[in-house]
C-alpha cells in the first residue's frame, strides 16, 4: 500500500480503537463483537478502494474517508469519470451502514449500567457512557492523568488515598491488565456518598502491538459492600452481646454438637472452647441420668419450631467439669440452616436463686408454724408457769411424804417436759424469746466440750480447731450452747462404732450474693461455728428435710424431732444462718454463721448458789391472764413485796396517773388492749428514765426485737414458765441495779439465764 493508502488507514483508526473497546466491556453479547468484525473489514476495504482512487481526486477521497468517522455521509465528486462515479456510489453505500452500525454500537455503550471509560495513549478520555459520567463527572477530552478532579480514588481500606499512577486506566496506559481490582471513589463535594468499586481494564494495541489506548469498566458495588457492612456490624454486634452478656451462650446444631461456647459458659461449666467445640453438649454438662430426658426434650422442641413454635425455656440440673452440680435456666432457640437447624441456647445459673426460694417456702413453713404453736404458746406457757411455781410449794408441803413427794416430782419433771416442747417449737418458729449478748463461742465450745466429754462416751473422740481471732458473736448464750449439743448428739447417733467429732470457728465476711446463698440475715461480718462428725452420713432424700419440724430417723418413742429443727429456728432468729454437707458414709458437717458483735463479751457469774431472798419494795405487776397474776401476787408477796396489779396497760397507767409510788415494773410482753407490756414500759420510763423494769414471757410475737441488747445491756427477761427461785433472784438484782445521775441502769455482771450446764440439766438434748 502506497503513502497515500496508508493514510487513508490512518484516519479509519479512530473507529478501529471504539470499535476493540468494546470487547472488553462487560454486558456486550458476542453478537454485538461479531458486529464489531464486521464493521472493521467494512471500514479496511473501504479505506482500500479509497488508496486505488487518490490518483485521480485525493483530496476528495480525503474528505470522503473521514466523512464516517465524524458520523457524516461519504461524498466524492466524480467529475464525469466513470470509476469515479462507481466508487463514489460505493462509498456512500458503506458510509450509511458504518454510520448505522456506529450508532447502534454507541447506544450499546451508553446503556451499559456499569461506567465504561476509553482513553487514548496519552490520557485522555475518547468515550466515557453515562454511567461513567455520572460517577466521576468527565466528559470525553478529559485528561486522565493531569485533569483537575472532582473526586478522589482511595484503596479499598477507605483510609488510604490512590495516586493517579495507580488506577486502573493509568495501569492499562502503562501495558497492565487489571482483574477485580476494588477500589473507593470518594467526591469532592460532600455529602456525595462513597462508591465501592470493583474494576477491569486493559491496554488497547493495534496489530503492531503498540500502545493505542485503554479501556475501563468499572462495577459498582456500594450497594453489595453494604448490605455486606451491614451483615458484618450486625454479627460483631450479636458477638459484642455474647461476650458481655451475664448468660453462657451455646451453640450447637439439631444433632448438639456444640459450634459455638461463650467465655460465660467457660465460667459456668469449667470445660473451654477449644475442648467444647465439636463435642456433645449432653454429654459435657448433664448429668448421666438426665440425657435422655433431654434429647426428648430438644427433639419436642425442634417439632414444636418447625410448626411455627417462637423458642422453649426451662430449668434443669447442671455438671460442673469439676463434678458439682448446679441449676441452670435454659433459653432456647432455632435458626433454619439448610436441611436442618442451628440452636441457640442462653443458660443462667439459677443456683442461689434456687437456694432463695427454697429458703422462702422453708420461712413459709416456718411462719406457718410459728403461727399455730405461737397461739397457744402464751397460754400454755401460762398454764405451765402456775405448775411449775405451786409445784415446789406443793414439794414443801409434803417432803415428809414419800410417796406425795414421788407424785410431786412427776409433776415437776412433766411441767419441765412441757416446758421444753414448747420452747423447742417457738425456737424453730422463731418466736422464742431471746436475749442475745457478746458472746466468746470459743469460750463457750470448751464449755460444752467439758460436758460432752463426761456424757458423749470415750468411743467419741472429741477435737476443737479453734481460731485464737475469733471474733465475738451477738448471740444468746444459752441458747447456742443448747444448740450446740443437740448437733453433738446427732454426730454421736451417727457414729454408733464410735468416730471423731470436731468443732471448729473461724471468722468470715460475707458480701450480698454469699449472704443469700448461707441464709444470713445481712451482709457483713460473720463468725462460722463448724461440727463436724466421722458419721454415716445423711441421704440425699433426708438432706432436703433435716430442719423439717418432727422429722427423724430415729424410731418411735426416740424423741420429737424437733432437735434440728428448733436448732434451725434459733439461729435464723438470731440473724444467723446454718447449712448442712453431708454424704453418705463419708460423714456431715454443719455450719453456722452468727453475726459478729460489736462489744466485749462479760462473764456470767454462777448463781445457783446464790441464797434466795426477797424485799420490801413495791412492784406494779401488769398480767392480764386472771390466774397467773393471782399466782404471781401470792409468790412476790410471800417474798416480802407490795404488790399493785393490774390486768393491762391502761390499768396501769391509771395506777400511775393517780400517784401512787413503785420501784419496779414487772409486765408481761403480749397483752391484749391499746399497748403491749413493752410500749407501757416505754411510755413510763419516758417521764421516769430511771424506772426499772423486768419483762416476762413465753412467746413475744416480736414485740420484743431479737437484737434489743445490741450496743447496750437491754431490759431483763423472765422467760415463762419459770420457777420462784428464779423470779426472787432476778428481782433481786433488777432492784438492786445501779443508776448513774443520767437515770441509765449500770450493768452489774450478773446473768438472767442460768448457766449452760443448768440449763442443759433441765432442757436435755433433742434427738432428730
Amino acid at each position: 500500500m502506497n503513502l497515500s493508502g496508508r493514510l487513508a488507514v490512518g484516519m479509519m483508526l479512530p473507529v478501529v480503537m471504539l470499535l476493540l473497546a468494546l470487547g472488553f466491556i462487560h454486558g456486550v453479547s458476542w453478537s454485538g463483537v461479531a458486529l464489531a468484525g464486521g464493521a472493521v473489514a467494512v471500514v479496511l476495504m473501504t479505506a482500500e478502494l479509497i488508496a486505488k482512487s487518490l490518483s485521480r481526486t485525493p483530496a476528495q477521497m480525503v474528505r470522503a474517508a473521514e466523512a464516517p468517522s465524524r458520523g457524516q455521509q461519504a461524498s466524492v465528486g466524480t467529475g464525469g469519470n466513470d470509476e469515479a462515479a462507481q466508487l463514489a456510489a460505493t462509498l456512500a453505500e458503506l458510509s450509511a451502514q458504518l454510520g448505522s452500525r456506529q450508532n447502534l454500537l454507541e447506544k450499546t455503550i451508553e446503556s451499559i449500567r456499569d461506567p465504561v471509560v476509553v482513553a487514548d495513549e496519552h490520557g485522555v478520555v475518547v468515550i466515557a457512557n453515562a454511567a461513567a459520567r455520572r460517577l466521576y463527572s468527565v466528559e470525553p477530552g478529559f485528561h486522565t492523568l493531569t485533569g483537575v478532579r472532582r473526586f478522589q480514588n482511595y484503596y479499598a481500606d477507605g483510609r488510604t488515598a490512590m495516586p493517579i499512577s495507580d488506577t486502573p486506566v493509568a495501569r492499562a496506559l502503562r501495558g497492565e491488565n487489571i482483574d477485580d481490582f476494588e477500589l473507593i471513589v470518594r467526591p469532592l463535594s460532600p455529602p456525595d456518598p462513597d462508591v465501592y468499586l470493583v474494576a477491569n481494564a486493559r491496554p488497547l494495541r493495534d496489530d503492531a502491538a503498540n500502545l493505542r489506548g485503554a479501556v475501563a469498566v468499572l462495577h459498582d458495588v456500594t450497594a453489595h459492600r453494604r448490605a455486606h457492612q451491614a451483615l458484618v456490624d450486625s454479627e460483631q454486634m450479636a458477638q459484642a452481646i455474647v461476650r458481655t452478656a451475664l448468660d453462657a451462650f451455646v451453640q450447637t446444631d439439631q444433632d448438639g454438637i456444640v459450634l459455638d461456647w461463650s467465655p460465660q459458659a467457660e465460667a459456668l461449666t469449667g470445660w473451654t472452647r477449644s475442648e467444647a467445640v465439636g463435642q456433645r453438649v449432653v454429654e459435657l454438662v448433664f448429668p448421666e441420668e438426665l440425657r435422655v430426658a433431654h434429647r426428648q426434650r430438644i427433639t419436642r422442641f425442634l417439632q414444636e419450631t418447625a410448626a411455627g413454635g417462637m423458642g422453649m425455656r426451662y430449668e434443669t440440673a447442671s455438671v460442673h467439669r469439676d463434678g458439682h452440680r448446679f441449676h441452670v435456666e435454659v433459653s432456647l432457640n432455632a435458626l433454619r440452616r439448610g436441611d436442618g437447624y442451628i440452636i441457640n441456647s442462653f443458660v443462667r445459673d439459677v443456683t442461689q436463686r434456687r437456694i432463695a426460694e427454697e429458703q422462702l417456702i422453708q420461712a413459709q413453713k416456718t411462719e406457718s408454724l410459728g403461727r399455730l404453736t405461737g397461739g397457744i404458746a402464751h397460754d400454755f406457757n401460762n398454764m405451765l408457769t402456775v405448775i411449775t411455781g405451786t409445784v415446789e410449794i406443793l414439794a414443801d408441803g409434803v417432803k415428809d411424804n414419800p410417796q406425795l413427794a414421788a407424785i410431786a416430782k412427776l409433776i415437776s419433771d412433766a411441767a419441765d417436759r412441757g416446758a421444753q416442747l414448747t420452747s423447742s417449737l417457738l425456737a424453730f418458729a422463731r418466736k422464742q424469746p431471746l436475749q442475745p449478748a457478746e458472746t466468746d463461742v470459743n469460750d463457750l465450745i470448751g464449755e460444752v466440750v467439758r460436758l460432752l466429754s463426761q456424757t458423749l462416751g470415750s468411743q467419741t473422740e472429741i477435737r476443737t480447731e479453734l481460731n485464737r481471732s475469733a471474733w465475738l458473736a451477738f448471740v444468746d448464750r444459752s441458747q447456742l450452747g443448747a444448740a450446740l449439743v443437740n448437733l453433738a448428739i446427732n454426730a454421736r447417733d451417727a457414729m454408733p462404732e464410735g468416730g471423731t467429732l470436731t468443732f471448729a470457728t473461724r471468722n468470715i465476711q460475707l458480701g450480698i450474693p454469699e449472704a443469700v446463698a448461707h441464709g444470713v440475715e445481712r451482709a457483713g461480718d460473720h463468725l462460722v461455728i463448724e461440727v463436724t462428725d466421722t458419721g454415716t452420713g445423711i441421704s440425699p432424700s433426708d438432706l432436703k428435710k433435716i430442719f423439717d419440724p418432727f422429722f427423724s430417723t430415729k424410731e418411735v418413742g426416740q424423741g420429737t424431732g424437733l432437735g434440728l429443727s428448733m436448732v434451725f429456728g434459733f439461729v435464723k432468729q438470731s440473724g444467723g444462718g446454718i447449712e448442712v454437707r453431708s454424704e453418705q458414709g463419708r460423714g456431715t458437717i454443719f455450719r453456722i454463721y452468727l453475726p459478729k458483735a460489736d462489744g466485749t463479751a462479760q462473764r456470767a457469774t454462777e448463781e445457783d448458789d446464790l441464797p434466795v431472798r426477797g424485799g420490801n419494795e413495791t412492784i406494779l405487776c401488769v398480767e392480764d391472764d386472771p390466774t397467773i397474776r393471782d399466782y404471781v401476787m401470792g409468790q412476790l408477796e410471800s417474798l416480802g413485796y407490795k404488790v399493785l396489779a393490774a390486768a393491762n396497760a391502761d390499768a396501769a397507767l391509771e395506777i400511775v396517773s393517780r400517784g401512787t409510788a413503785f420501784d419496779l415494773l414487772f409486765t408481761d410482753i403480749v397483752m391484749p388492749g391499746s399497748m403491749n407490756g413493752r410500749q407501757l414500759a416505754d411510755t413510763l420510763m419516758a417521764g421516769r428514765p430511771a424506772l426499772r423494769v423486768l419483762f416476762t414471757s413465753g412467746y413475744s410475737d416480736g414485740v420484743l426485737p431479737a437484737q434489743q441488747g445490741r450496743g447496750g445491756h437491754g431490759i431483763p427477761l423472765l422467760t415463762k414458765p419459770y420457777r420462784r427461785s428464779e423470779l426472787a433472784r432476778i428481782l433481786r438484782r433488777c432492784l438492786d441495779l445501779q443508776v448513774d445521775f443520767q437515770g441509765d441502769p449500770v450493768p452489774q455482771p450478773y446473768s438472767v439465764q442460768p448457766d449452760l450446764e443448768r440449763f442443759l440439766r433441765e432442757n436435755p438434748p433433742e434427738k432428730t
